[in-house]
């Protein structure tokens, strides 16, 4: 749920229209142009710095608000813009406290209420959160939309299911909602009623409000790789680079710390509760979903010629991407020291191969959940909008999308000289003693006693994705065989694209369970 736009000035209608139909890098171009002769255009910065955002170059975005700031003369505006940035740079810090210094002079800005509730409720401060709520519907004289937003997710993390689904109703029939946040209500919704096992009502909630995503990111998708296509594409160009086998990297000697731990798979397939584990670990410092390898991969993974390049890359030019790397690891605020990293990417398996030539020495954690769940979930969840969760808008592309993925992720496995250790989400709820032990030998690693209470780590942490509920409880196998037993019609337009990673992950065809 986010702040309802203003309308749009006749002057910025061009650089609006750009915006949406996905054309960032020509709305940047004519933000750039007018503040050349109107650098103080604070309405062209934020859209600068939003256009930035959208295309996933968050770094950009939050230099741009630094460089905006100071010819608008700090404006609130413009530090709540750089502050929902640095949020999605998981720079959660930065972020809460640019929103305390927009309420320091403003105690009543409904976007800096709205933002600091937001951080409260990804830590699970539910009463925190109900403050801010207040204030927030102080400020406006009535109920907001995002303060019943934050009160539903608040709900729903306490785990007051019947709560949840009388806010989401409300949510869902506000009047006035913009086409994203009606689509959002409905998610919610149907978030609300699968909690209850109201199976069919919450695949149709979840269908419309899905479907009016579509709609809305249509044209911004038009103007992008779709994500199919990508994988697709880096398919065909590393089976024909690689066809031989990809070059092996000798370590480097280069002053930093040592390769990271990453973990990789597909979005929903338990990644959160086994990096919540690993966080127990005191010789490990993860990190959660923070754009990490974001600029290597424009550089390389953008076209064949850059993947060629990536192959051939001399060491002085690995020792220079990985310094890239670890100055995108302090920025956003963890210092590993002595401890090894744990990078979580759930949605980087294609980023292999940069793995593979920047970090010799790295070992991957290759995340596996029964792909009807996985699919499923991933369908049934909100996210922030980018091309992969675009994909996510309908069933039937989502689990081509998985399979486009796991097809790379073979691939991979077969050319690159790099360790790779299966995870699987069930073993871990089944075994949990046995299954920590065996992945914390590959990483090289003696278990702890603390890594059992991974609830109470979690309680510690921001947690950004919709896993957060789920990894603050205890562990649990109530939720395995709930999808098919719940949502078994619903699966039926996948099944056969599924069926055989089923097989080759060694799940019965037919069984789904619905796990963190």
């Amino acid at each position: 749920m986010t702040q309802t736009p203003r309308p749009p000035e006749r002057r910025l209608a061009s650089i609006d229209a750009a915006l949406a139909a996905g054309a960032f890098d020509a709305a940047a171009a004519q933000c750039r142009a007018r503040l050349r002769v109107a650098p103080d255009d604070l309405e062209v910065w934020l859209r600068l710095v939003s256009g930035l955002s959208l295309a996933g170059r968050l770094d950009e975005a939050t230099a741009a608000c630094d460089a905006g700031l100071g010819p608008t003369g700090r404006p609130a505006a413009l530090l709540n813009a750089k502050a929902h940035a640095l949020r999605a740079l998981s720079r959660v810090a930065d972020a809460d406290a640019l929103w305390r210094e927009v309420l320091a002079t403003d105690p009543a800005n409904p976007a800096a209420l709205f933002g600091r509730a937001a951080l409260a409720l990804e830590r699970g401060d539910w009463e925190a959160v109900e403050a801010l709520v207040r204030t927030l519907d102080a400020v406006s004289g009535s109920a907001r939309p995002e303060g019943l937003w934050l009160r539903l997710g608040a709900a729903r993390g306490r785990g007051d299911a019947a709560g949840a689904l009388v806010l989401a109703r409300r949510l869902a029939h506000w009047p006035g909602l913009t086409p994203d946040q009606q689509a959002d209500a409905e998610l919610q919704l149907g978030q609300a009623l699968d909690a209850l096992d109201q199976a069919d009502a919450a695949f149709a909630a979840v269908a419309r409000g899905k479907a009016l995503q579509r709609a809305y990111y249509a044209r911004r998708a038009a103007g992008r790789e779709a994500e199919l296509a990508r994988l697709q594409r880096l398919s065909a160009d590393f089976d024909r680079i690689a066809a031989d086998g990809w070059p092996a990297a000798a370590p480097l000697a280069d002053g930093h710390p040592p390769d990271p731990v990453f973990i990789l798979g597909f979005p929903r397939s338990g990644t959160t509760l086994l990096e919540q584990v690993l966080a127990g670990h005191p010789d490990l410092a993860p990190l959660e979903e923070a754009p990490t390898l974001a600029e290597a991969s424009a550089e390389f993974l953008r076209d064949a010629a850059g993947l060629r390049r990536l192959a051939a890359l001399p060491p002085a030019e690995r020792t220079r991407w990985r310094g890239r790397y670890w100055a995108a690891v302090r920025a956003a605020g963890l210092e590993v020291g002595a401890r090894r990293l744990v990078d979580k990417a759930p949605a980087g398996t294609a980023t292999l191969p940069l793995i593979a030539r920047l970090f010799p020495q790295a070992q991957v954690l290759f995340a596996i959940r029964n792909p009807h769940d996985v699919v499923l979930s991933c369908f049934r969840q909100p996210f922030q909008m980018n091309a992969l969760t675009y994909a996510f808008t309908d069933l039937g592309e989502t689990a081509r999308v998985y399979d486009a993925t796991q097809r790379l992720a073979a691939l991979y496995r077969t050319r690159l000289p790099l360790p790779v250790c299966d995870a699987r989400h069930e073993a871990l709820v089944a075994d949990f003693d046995g299954e920590v032990r065996r992945i914390l030998a590959f990483i090289g690693l003696a278990p702890t006693a603390q890594m059992a209470d991974f609830a109470a780590v979690a309680q510690q942490r921001s947690i950004r994705t919709p896993s957060a509920q789920q990894v603050r409880g205890a562990l649990t196998a109530a939720g395995v065989g709930r999808a098919e037993r719940l949502y078994g019609a619903h699966l039926a337009p996948v099944r056969a694209l599924l069926a055989p990673w089923a097989e080759a992950f060694g799940y019965p065809p037919s069984a789904a369970g619905d796990g963190t």
